[in-house]
């Protein structure tokens, strides 16, 4: 004679399975990549810290939001690269402005300006996207130096931009390929 509780308990038991299985992936995602044994030597200065001299702007060449001060080259060298690794992407990471996402914030303090933010750009100047890897790809060599070109400016970002300091801090991964 068959219990109830049993066949109570296998009608539960396939329902589960049956709502397991109608709940099917819709695809598939597989992660690859590697971790590489020896990558390039950043150089950039003592400490892996270089500093941007982006100069003294007068607060008047910001006459609207979105107008930009001159750019200002700065270099990440990359040396002693192994032969395996042929190009790189660089990520900036660091704190967003509240009014351009794209932007890097200016450090606030009681001495800050207000109103403007640094745009930082690949070599040819087009915009970096800050905290997210970018699609400009440097090629490497193994041979010699290999020298990162980037451009950084002030943006403004609201109509009206107060005087201050106006400075900052971001740090940056190489990606290699």
């Amino acid at each position: 004679m068959i219990n109830n509780n049993m066949i109570t308990a296998t009608i539960v038991a396939s329902a589960v399975l049956c709502l397991t299985t109608a709940n099917a992936a819709d695809g598939t995602i597989n992660f690859t990549g590697e971790i590489i044994d020896q990558a390039c030597a950043v150089d950039i200065g003592s400490n892996n810290t270089m500093s941007v001299d982006m100069g003294r702007i007068a607060r008047t060449s910001f006459q609207s939001a979105g107008d930009e001060s001159d750019s200002t080259k700065f270099t990440i060298k990359l040396i002693n690269c192994p032969a395996t690794v042929t190009s790189a992407k660089v990520k900036f990471d660091g704190a967003n402005d509240q009014n351009n996402s794209d932007l890097l914030a200016i450090t606030q303090g009681a001495s800050s300006a207000d109103g403007v933010a640094i745009k930082l750009m690949t070599a040819d100047k087009t915009l970096l996207g800050l905290n997210q890897v970018n699609s400009y790809s440097y090629p490497l060599v193994s041979a010699a130096d290999n020298n990162l070109d980037f451009y950084a400016a002030y943006k403004s970002t609201q109509t009206a931009v107060t005087a201050g300091l106006a400075n900052s801090v971001a740090s940056f991964t190489v990606n290699y390929n």
